[in-house]
């Protein structure tokens, strides 16, 4: 690559002087504060650059935009966090000691932790290594929350539509996962293809919520439906409940990839946690769309 050089200086315009920010970044950048790192040299540069004069903050923050854009996995490339991203543990294939020694270090860093596709017995086990764990039996989901975190509620809701009872694991485990991320979510139960005239009673109710979950096996049609009554975002969540040609789920997942309405988005087969998880990423976005127009309002 180059070296980067400084834009030439014009006459008349202000020297670029020293500010404090920019000097606790080239220290950041160096690994000055007290933590060893290895510098991106080419950023340390346009960082001195800023701090001593010789570029302008605004043209720093060109350069550092394009050394962002052709950074690459490596010692000396810009570090890359995790997404503000609930982080939840696969219980299925755990032992107790592992769900509760993994459930300790997620509460620690986000405040809530939960484990999905816990047995029962094992629930069991991990209650008594850990007392403060809640167990939800119909979502097989495990609990735990930090005491010293309280927990961000998000605006607006999520209806959840279900087709009938034998889906109820699946929709307790979504409905579970949306409590603990902090999104309200409210259910129809009975509602599917044969419980149209309960969609159409409550119509104003899915209408007003911001995604409409659709908890569907057999056939899978539900989420095509009512996607075609509603203009918030569709979230398709088949099950595995049907007869042999439903091949456990898969005739109800194809159903809703081949939607005739558009924009419908759909999860893996039985997947509470995937579908809460997509509600919960349009929810945590409307949220910032939210504050960001209150703010120009004000």
């Amino acid at each position: 690559m180059a070296a980067i050089c400084a834009r030439p200086s014009i006459v008349g315009r202000p020297a670029v002087t020293r500010q404090p920010v920019q000097q606790r970044a080239v220290r950041a950048a160096a690994g000055g504060n007290g933590v060893a790192a290895a510098a991106n040299p080419q950023l340390l540069e346009v960082l001195q650059s800023v701090a001593n004069g010789a570029l302008t903050p605004d043209d720093g923050a060109v350069q550092l935009g394009q050394l962002v854009g052709q950074s690459r996995l490596g010692a000396a490339s810009v570090a890359v966090e995790r997404a503000a991203f609930p982080e939840v543990v696969w219980g299925a294939t755990k032992t107790a000691p592992q769900i509760v020694d993994a459930l300790h270090r997620i509460a620690e860093k986000q405040g809530m932790a939960a484990a999905t596709r816990v047995a029962p017995e094992v629930a069991a086990e991990v209650a008594q290594l850990e007392p403060d764990v809640i167990y939800n039996e119909a979502a097989r989901m495990l609990t735990l929350r930090s005491a010293t975190t309280k927990q961000q509620k998000l605006p607006g809701s999520v209806a959840l539509i279900c087709a009938g009872t034998a889906d109820a694991g699946v929709v307790e485990e979504c409905r579970l996962m949306l409590q603990n991320c902090g999104c309200y979510s409210f259910k129809l139960a009975e509602s599917g293809v044969m419980g149209m005239h309960r969609i159409v009673q409550n119509l104003d109710a899915v209408k007003a919520a911001d995604v409409v979950i659709c908890v569907t096996g057999m056939d899978g049609g539900l989420a095509s439906v009512v996607a075609g009554l509603v203009e918030v975002p569709v979230i398709a969540l088949p099950t595995s409940t049907g007869y042999g040609a439903a091949f456990g789920g898969v005739a109800p997942l194809l159903a809703a990839l081949n939607s005739s309405a558009p924009g419908v988005t759909v999860v893996n087969i039985d997947s509470g946690f995937g579908a809460a998880m997509a509600a919960w990423r349009i929810m945590k976005n409307a949220s910032r769309i939210r504050q960001a127009m209150a703010g120009k309002a004000n």
